[in-house]
């Protein structure tokens, strides 16, 4: 993890590292980023870079946490703010939003696309794993919300259900890391509907008639 004394300095100087190194992330996959150009880029010297980040993967988790915040997804999806009338238009308006912020902050779609190139044994163990399972055990809990509020399928093991959202939610976001850079507000907007869209019918409980 980032040491505690890179908190201690001023925002706008930590964004400014974090987001050249997200732009050397996205551009060129973990593996091919070059620490040493993110740090000549920085205006940061070596000595003073690892008196903040132990090494090149520290640095990456630095940039995924940055990412994090932005995208305040745990706030969003607090149990208290799902309802049963409105859980898949608060679910919509997730999606825009966060696809809104990588059209405005487009070094976090290159962090986004840097994650796919992670070895494995930064994906599996270590700070990394911590946050991924982060993200999955908020897909958990709306699940477990979905079910307590009746709009989500109970007929499918919990964990299957997880695993298919898992899979739809990856193809939508390799699909958008493909074709982002052609993609208007409108596309990007669009491409959320189509996501939520496809989440929503392989969830809902079927209807009477066997209709979900």
């Amino acid at each position: 993890m980032p040491r505690p004394r890179f908190e201690k300095l001023p925002p706008e100087r930590r964004a400014h590292i974090l987001e050249v190194a997200a732009r050397e992330f996205g551009a060129l996959g973990y593996e091919g980023a070059s620490l040493n150009r993110i740090l000549e880029k920085a205006e940061l010297s070596k000595g003073a870079a690892y008196y903040y980040f132990d090494d090149k993967a520290d640095l990456f988790l630095a940039v995924l946490l940055h990412c994090w915040e932005h995208l305040m997804v745990e706030d969003a999806l607090r149990p208290e703010v799902l309802r049963a009338d409105t859980f898949w238009e608060h679910l919509r308006a997730l999606y825009q939003r966060q696809f809104g912020l990588l059209r405005q902050h487009p070094w976090m779609m290159g962090v986004a696309r840097a994650v796919w190139t992670l070895p494995p044994h930064l994906r599996e163990s270590g700070p990394m794993a911590v946050l991924i399972e982060r993200g999955q055990a908020l897909m958990r809990g709306l699940l477990v919300r979905g079910r307590e509020l009746g709009v989500i399928r109970e007929d499918v093991p919990e964990a299957l259900l997880g695993a298919w959202v898992r899979a739809l939610d990856s193809a939508g976001d390799q699909w958008l890391l493909e074709h982002w850079e052609q993609l208007d507000d409108a596309a990007m907007r669009e491409h959320a509907d189509r996501v939520v869209d496809a989440i929503r019918r392989l969830l809902t409980p079927a209807q009477p008639g066997g209709k979900s």
